[in-house]
């Protein structure tokens, strides 16, 4: 009986116990060049909407357990900067990011990334894109666009 009781105590120990960090453990910290691609030809949402060119230079950043993230939109201003957040799961990744609303009647909204590591410094997944415009047609009854995208770490883009 003991001995089943010492078994049960150290699987339950080995399940409970946090998983530790390895040193190889993937990042998205640095800069990134993110480039996003039409999936099934819609270059737009269903109700037109898009986000611009297909080219975002992106940078991630880590202090202690706070991940942050911005676009850098070069394309409308320096002091332009949507903000987000990501975290890394094993060789998968998200990350989620507000989107810059360049005048209140415009749509605004979220976008979704999500993802994995092809190596350190490249990256490939899916982004989709929350419009706050309502559109019953979609589950989420949002206009709504999904993307493919593929990203390589900018060379001395690395924390």
């Amino acid at each position: 009986m003991k001995l089943r009781w010492l078994i049960l105590c150290a699987v339950f120990l080995l399940v409970a116990a946090p998983p530790t960090r390895a040193q190889n453990e993937r990042t998205l910290a640095g800069e990134w060049i993110m480039v996003s691609s039409p999936i099934n030809g819609e270059n737009f949402s269903r109700l037109g909407n898009s986000l611009g060119f297909p080219d975002r230079d992106m940078v991630f950043s880590q202090e202690g357990v706070l991940r942050n993230g911005v676009v850098l939109r070069e394309d409308v201003g320096a002091n332009v900067r949507p903000l987000g957040s990501w975290r890394v799961m094993g060789n998968r990744f998200s990350a989620a990011f507000q989107l810059w609303c360049p005048n209140a009647n415009g749509p605004c909204g979220s976008v979704i990334m999500r993802g994995q590591f092809l190596s350190d410094d490249t990256v490939k997944g899916t982004m989709t894109v929350f419009f706050d415009q309502p559109d019953e047609g979609r589950p989420t009854g949002y206009d709504t666009w999904v993307f493919s995208f593929h990203g390589n770490r900018k060379v001395g883009g690395s924390n």
